[in-house]
């Protein structure tokens, strides 16, 4: 009798709870546990956004300028690209606009060289989201990033000339804040 009591019990409670689920899904309850982005959480978005785009162009005006970090296309080692022609790429929509386009074998290599022991080295606490700069022929990225002291982090990428599969490391330069 008592487990016949205890199936009872849970039936109806099992029902109860089906009941009360329905009624308040269908009385619009559920939209009120889980309601749209404020304007407030929405606005500070928008300011981080905005401070981002900020130091990301400021990065690629300092790397345009700098001395320290050169680029060379394929075809002659000797001439300096152009970085304007170059896309950029925030680091946060990396497997949409790079990933993607790269074999399962290249976007190995690539992730292993993106987040290299230099990467994590000048990584630290209060720096600002990272971007890329991808050449024209897709054999170079600089992935580069503002520190919290304001100073600018570039780490150069490059396909190696017998593999364009294989990515490394060839270079780190600490750009100072201007």
């Amino acid at each position: 009798m008592k487990r016949k009591n205890k199936k009872i019990i849970v039936l109806g409670l099992a029902t109860f709870i089906l009941i009360t689920g329905t009624s308040v899904y269908a009385s619009g309850a559920i939209s009120s546990l889980f309601p749209t982005v404020s304007s407030e959480h929405q606005d500070k978005a928008k300011i981080v956004e905005e401070r981002l785009t900020h130091s990301w162009n400021k990065g690629r005006e300092i790397i345009q300028k700098s001395e320290q970090v050169k680029v060379s296309n394929r075809t002659d080692v000797n001439a300096d690209q152009d970085l304007t022609n170059w896309t950029f790429v925030n680091s946060h929509n990396l497997k949409e606009d790079i990933l993607s386009s790269f074999s399962k074998e290249e976007q190995s290599s690539f992730l292993e060289a993106f987040y290299s022991e230099e990467r994590s080295k000048n990584l630290e606490i209060g720096d600002k989201m990272s971007a890329l700069l991808i050449s024209p022929d897709k054999s170079q990225i600089l992935v580069y990033w503002e520190k919290a002291n304001g100073s600018y982090v570039v780490i150069q990428l490059k396909t190696k000339i017998t593999s364009s599969h294989t990515w490394y490391v060839d270079g780190v330069s600490i750009l100072p804040a201007k």
